[in-house]
């Protein structure tokens, strides 16, 4: 697995790193909103970690070698040197459970710290992984699950970015637990995806100017469907054309 990007690179976690403070926060706040976290049968990120295809580090690069661990197969290049700053500043993982695999699809997530949102480096730490999910066990769909939570628009302008479809919400599907004295709650969950044909061609399909919003992509597939439907309606005569003085029948 490629490990670094621009500006970020990937460490994986292991019993060797996890124990940090600023892993500890990104955690609890991952087991507030994330599903897949929330719903983890242990409640500690490194047996998390150990369920997980892949759960890393997400670094800021400088001038500090990653090391290769795990499911992590594809060395760096000898001369291109990979730099880490050393401290996390966020987690990216990707999981699937065995009905999952079978039907090669996961689901991916990811978290930031706050002071290093709006940067940009989410999209790479993401980008990482799926590289790694599509092209190295060739997978053949990956998915976003997002709650609905302060941090889910942030998180669809994310993925719907990276080229995820809206593929709909599955409405009180997810019981968030009592935490804290607050009582627990049913919560809305939507559902984002990508192909690997998708990924395939992302740079073919990838948006030109401002990144789309989940709007502009829930409208697009509204007209594709409504195409679709006409489309067999006139094949099965269920559509009268008329004058345009009259409405359709």
């Amino acid at each position: 697995m490629l490990t670094q990007s621009q500006n970020v690179a990937l460490s994986p976690l292991d019993f060797t790193n996890y124990q940090n403070a600023l892993l500890s926060v990104l955690w609890n706040e991952l087991m507030e909103g994330a599903v897949e976290p929330m719903q983890a049968p242990v409640p500690y990120l490194i047996n998390f970690a150990e369920d997980c295809l892949l759960c890393a580090i997400v670094m800021l690069k400088d001038k500090y070698e990653v090391p290769l661990s795990g499911d992590f197969t594809i060395p760096l290049e000898e001369e291109e040197e990979v730099s880490n700053g050393g401290e996390p500043i966020g987690l990216v993982y990707v999981t699937a459970a065995p009905a999952q695999s079978a039907a090669q699809e996961a689901n991916v997530g990811i978290i930031i710290s706050e002071s290093h949102r709006r940067k940009g480096y989410a999209c790479e730490a993401v980008e990482l992984a799926l590289k790694w999910a599509f092209e190295d066990l060739k997978f053949h769909r990956i998915q976003a699950v997002l709650m609905d939570d302060a941090q889910k628009d942030r998180a669809m302008r994310l993925f719907v970015g990276q080229g995820f479809r809206h593929e709909g919400t599955r409405r009180r599907s997810v019981l968030k637990p009592e935490r804290r004295g607050v009582v627990g709650v049913w919560k809305d969950v939507t559902y984002l995806a990508m192909l690997d044909t998708e990924w395939a061609l992302r740079n073919m399909l990838k948006h030109k100017g401002p990144v789309p919003t989940l709007w502009d992509e829930m409208f697009a597939r509204h007209a594709r469907e409504r195409e679709e439907m006409v489309k067999w309606d006139e094949k099965h005569n269920r559509v009268r054309k008329v004058s345009s003085t009259e409405t359709l029948r």
